[in-house]
């Protein structure tokens, strides 16, 4: 998919402004985070490229959108970064199962740190990048649950959005939750 499509798709399915996430993916683009199209053919996205954006939509901390990605996308997991874990998982589908999957973003200006829950064929999966503090000191939790994760994910692989939403019926999941510490 390209960025103008992802951006339209995590607009309606994470509730942030679209033109607000456009000026957040023109200072990746800026920076090199992702691809500049300089006309057709217009570059496809990698699925990490993907997760970037869906990182700064819900972290958004500025228009320093880079430095964004790094802190929170670059938190290190098991084996791998949380972008690029994520981006694995959005490529899935199967491992984003809507009550049993989601992730948590846990802001702190010194120790922010990550969870995500994936499904694989042994059960759910909880993956934690960064440091959990001792104590909990963030300035603020990001919530996404399974289903949005889920929805964003069947979107990307070409499902489309009325039959996602078929899909989901009844699961009563489709925003995410941000509370402030």
């Amino acid at each position: 998919m390209r960025k103008s499509q992802i951006v339209d798709l995590l607009s309606r399915r994470l509730g942030v402004r679209a033109t607000r996430l456009t000026n957040l993916v023109q200072r990746l683009a800026e920076a090199g985070l992702l691809p500049i199209a300089k006309g057709p053919p217009y570059p496809s996205l990698s699925p990490v490229e993907i997760a970037r954006m869906l990182v700064v939509a819900v972290t958004d901390e500025g228009l320093g959108a880079s430095a964004t990605v790094a802190k929170y996308g670059g938190l290190p997991g098991p084996g791998a970064s949380l972008e690029e874990v994520l981006g694995h998982a959005l490529s899935r589908p199967e491992s984003l199962a809507p009550f049993s999957s989601g992730l948590e973003i846990h802001t702190d200006d010194t120790k922010p740190y990550a969870v995500l829950t994936t499904v694989t064929a042994d059960g759910a999966r909880t993956l934690v990048f960064g440091d959990m503090p001792d104590v909990e000191s963030v300035d603020r939790t990001v919530l996404i649950s399974g289903a949005v994760l889920f929805a964003v994910a069947k979107e990307i692989a070409g499902m489309s959005a009325a039959d996602v939403d078929k899909l989901l019926a009844g699961a009563g999941e489709m925003q995410p939750r941000s509370k402030t510490a």
